[in-house]
């Protein structure tokens, strides 16, 4: 295996055996498509085992899960089951916020496997009192799933300046019990939330604990005041590509990233990079006709050893989006890996890719001065340098461009 520098700061894990790589990939493509589905259906159970990654704790976590936070409630139920019976998915993310915690018991509870459920606490719910209040009542609405909970803390405060926040009508609304349980959350709150946390993880009642929507700062001022390092970060995928500082502060104490917003953030912006968008179509067609674009970037995510959480109710993209066909994809070559990682860059930041050049190259057998012309769309020649037999010459133009050539005065 050989490793490559990808993402800001990331390490991520490429093949160097690109002839084996070709051969499988031809041997895909030459399966037929209802027997390519039926393999990634049985070897579902197989893709949750290999795509995961050890956590700074020593446990291990699937890389591809389920957001099923902001899904209709009424798609929740079929989502999960075929997921997790068919597509190798082991983890579901929701939020106490989304108010689903029921049904994802319920439907984690009837696939007969162990599932990973992430649930976050709400920023209404900061400080060390309210917190072990709704961890505790979050708990006992998912009693009985079978599941293996992790709980981050959604947001470090809730912020005025973003729009969607109700922050004091939020905090008007809240019921009695949480009013009496603690004060309205200040800035810092988190901190005490943090040791509620802790105290959960401690006594085994949670399996992991970890934070979201952190900014550097925030994460910094955790790391300084915690007993228990984070174990997961969950945050948009943005971050990844420009904010070099908060990821590398994240990879120095081993915590895994879990980014979202790779759905909407970078696979459905092909009108904001659309040449980004063709060179991720470009790797997926090398590998066969029924991969689909999201499957390529969640294996280069997960090459990185980045987890994702999309999320998908329709058929077709709950397959492309999880594990059985991530897993059997066969790991990006060094070269893809760079390509996709610019991609995606340019897909999430709207500033499209270049366009692709080409590199002319020009050699002479002639014992006369060759002089090379580009032929202009108005018909005009412009000089682009001379040939000799001892020296050639290397011109980067486009697609379609003319050039001529003349040997000494002949014009």
């Amino acid at each position: 295996m050989r490793r490559l520098a990808m993402f800001a700061g990331l390490v991520v894990r490429a093949t160097a055996v690109v002839e084996q790589n070709d051969a499988s990939t031809r041997a895909q493509k030459a399966m037929p498509r209802g027997a390519l589905r039926a393999t990634l259906v049985a070897d579902a159970a197989a893709a949750a085992a290999v795509l995961d990654v050890k956590l700074n704790n020593g446990k291990r976590f699937p890389l591809v899960g389920l957001g099923v936070g902001n899904m209709q409630h009424e798609r929740i139920t079929q989502s999960i089951d075929v997921a997790v019976r068919h597509h190798g998915v082991r983890t579901v993310d929701t939020a106490m916020g989304s108010r689903n915690a029921h049904l994802v018991r319920d439907a984690a509870a009837r696939t007969g496997e162990r599932v990973h459920v992430i649930t976050k606490v709400w920023y209404t719910h900061l400080g060390y009192e309210r917190t072990t209040l709704a961890v505790n009542e979050a708990l006992a609405e998912l009693e009985g799933c079978g599941c293996d909970v992790t709980v981050l803390i959604h947001w470090p405060r809730c912020r005025s300046d973003i729009s969607w926040m109700r922050c004091d009508e939020e905090e008007d609304e809240l019921p009695e019990r949480y009013k009496e349980a603690g004060p309205p959350p200040s800035l810092d709150a988190y901190l005490g939330s943090w040791k509620a946390l802790e105290e959960f993880y401690r006594e085994g009642r949670v399996a992991h604990i970890g934070v979201s929507n952190f900014d550097r700062a925030d994460t910094e001022k955790l790391f300084a005041e915690c007993d228990v390092d984070p174990q997961i970060f969950q945050g948009n995928a943005w971050i990844l590509w420009f904010d070099k500082a908060l990821v590398a502060a994240l990879r120095a104490r081993r915590v895994l990233i879990q980014a979202y917003n790779v759905e909407n953030g970078i696979i459905k912006r092909q009108t904001a990079a659309p040449r980004a968008y063709a060179a991720l179509e470009r790797i997926a067609r090398q590998r066969g006709r029924d991969v689909d674009v999201s499957t390529v970037a969640l294996r280069a995510f997960s090459q990185a050893d980045v987890a994702t959480i999309p999320r998908a109710a329709n058929p077709a993209h709950l397959a492309a989006n999880a594990p059985a066909a991530v897993a059997t994809l066969l790991p990006l070559t060094s070269d893809e890996l760079e390509l996709a990682n610019a991609a995606m860059a340019a897909l999430m930041s709207g500033r499209d890719l270049p366009e692709e050049g080409v590199v002319a190259t020009f050699t002479s057998t002639l014992d006369e001065v060759v002089k090379i012309f580009w032929r202009s769309d108005s018909g005009e020649l412009v000089p682009n340098g001379d040939v000799t037999r001892d020296e050639g010459r290397r011109i980067n133009t486009h697609p379609g461009h003319r050039f001529e050539a003349y040997a000494g005065d002949k014009l």
